[in-house]
């Protein structure tokens, strides 16, 4: 048999995997390349066989529903010879998994560029009831064009969840499962949540958040009961892994907050708790205005890696909790809110666009934009948890505090999370930078305003709080 349903003739095999063979093959209707799944059904008794078959069709039919360029389109669904035959968009490309055994582990940047569009695929389908079930970095294609595409959507359910009781199958891989769902409870939004967050997780560790294990059964074990290993890469990606890795459920950002997470994570390469550099080859020559704005966040292409600091910057002072102070007091003032959404669990941060985040070794003039503006609020906004004195030193004279003063009032809330990238508007040689951010105190997330404008003082970039 060469041609499916009768119109997609298969050329060669391109994957396999446990849920089955895929095959490129040309569409002799539309005259057009396309992936053709060919889904491997469990060796089940002639009935339930009938029952895996009929949800594996319904299923993909579901999965058609979803349109979104970070997915890939299933186009069409097929029985032949007895078995479903799943017909997709054809993407060059290879897996995330396979980027990370070909290239070693990505930087914070390049995997937090990745999820945000994972992320934005999973906000389009739990929009429109579709759980996925199965994300994980063999599921995440990264084209040879460098866009990211979701692929599998449903598929892990069409093929799995009749054995769960039946066979003792589990939908879902051990290494990247919520721990609810391996206590048995079902999939829903939030675990797929949780399998976005041990992708990453694994995109920068090069290992599974339960720990590296080929051990499938220790694995099922360590997740239904929540041992999860601190990251040890992750940098600024850390404080993302850490809400969408949470145990409870309930304490997971949805897909679209993830979204919003994900896409304001800085460009440039964080260290390690250490300060090793992770990932950094030689850095291309840049201008100075350059070194300060943050790269382009490219829609089709997979982000360049990010350069390093050189050898001789020293690394930044390791203050896991004080790094808030003026954050709060413009919130307990009622002007402007902070917020720290990617910093490292207990590490240190080079995300704001200051001298010690800059690849010059001596400070010069900053040309101030807009773009610099956002990025330098930002760098404040996540600095400020952790990186107290650092974060104060940002500040105007107008708008500081004492240091003593700035470092208790954080102490008034547990996290700041920015929801979005900020509006900048041009104030005469100023910006002005105004954004929401999340509040989080003694559990309790409230949502505020603040205005902060940034200007230049002694050539240097500096936030002064308005309103």
């Amino acid at each position: 048999m060469n041609a499916v349903g009768g119109r997609y003739v298969l050329k060669e095999e391109i994957g396999s995997g446990g849920m089955g063979v895929v095959w490129l093959a040309h569409d002799e209707l539309l005259h057009r390349e396309v992936a053709v799944k060919q889904l491997k059904l469990p060796d089940l008794a002639p009935a339930a066989s009938e029952v895996a078959r009929t949800r594996a069709m319904r299923e993909a039919r579901i999965a058609a529903r979803l349109q979104h360029p970070n997915a890939i389109v299933v186009y069409d669904v097929v029985v032949e010879d007895d078995l479903p035959w799943i017909v997709m968009e054809y993407l060059p490309s290879r897996s995330l998994a396979a980027l990370v055994e070909e290239r070693g582990p990505l930087t914070p940047a390049e995997a937090a560029r990745i999820g945000e569009k994972v992320a934005a695929a999973l906000a389009a389908a739990h929009a429109k009831g579709i759980v996925h079930r199965d994300v994980k970095p063999g599921n995440v294609l990264i084209g040879h064009d460098g866009t990211v595409k979701l692929t599998d959507f449903g598929i892990s359910r069409a093929t799995g969840d009749v054995t769960i009781t039946e066979a003792g199958a589990l939908a879902g891989t051990p290494a990247y499962l919520a721990p609810e769902v391996a206590r048995g409870d079902a999939p829903d939004s939030r675990s797929d949540l949780f399998s976005l967050g041990a992708t990453l997780y694994a995109a920068v560790e090069n290992r599974s958040p339960y720990g590296d294990s080929d051990n499938n059964l220790g694995l099922l074990y360590r997740a239904a009961t929540g041992k999860l290993e601190r990251p040890v890469r992750a940098g600024s990606l850390s404080r993302p892994l850490e809400l969408l890795l949470a145990v409870d459920p309930a304490q997971r950002p949805t897909a679209t907050q993830a979204t919003a997470l994900l896409q304001v994570l800085p460009t440039e390469v964080i260290p390690t708790p250490k300060g090793i550099p992770v990932q950094a080859p030689p850095p291309p020559a840049q201008t100075p205005s350059e070194q300060t704005r943050p790269q382009a966040r490219p829609t089709q292409h997979l982000p360049p890696r990010p350069q390093a600091p050189p050898p001789s910057t020293p690394a930044p002072r390791a203050r896991p909790r004080w790094l808030v102070p003026v954050l709060v007091v413009c919130l307990l003032l009622g002007g402007a809110a902070a917020a720290r959404a990617f910093l490292p669990l207990g590490g240190r941060n080079h995300d704001a666009p200051s001298s010690s985040s800059s690849t010059t070794t001596t400070p010069k003039a900053v040309q101030l934009t807009d773009q610099v503006a956002s990025n330098f609020v930002l760098g404040y906004l996540r600095s400020v948890k952790h990186e107290t004195r650092g974060s104060w030193e940002k500040l105007t004279d107008a708008s500081r505090k004492s240091y003593a003063d700035y470092e208790e009032s954080t102490a008034a809330f547990d996290e700041l999370i920015p929801l979005a990238n900020p509006e900048v508007v041009r104030s005469g040689d100023d910006f002005l930078v105004i954004g929401k951010v999340k509040v989080v105190t003694k559990g309790v997330p409230t949502t505020k305003d603040y205005r902060f404008r940034v200007l230049l003082v002694e050539g240097r970039p500096r936030l002064q709080q308005e309103g």
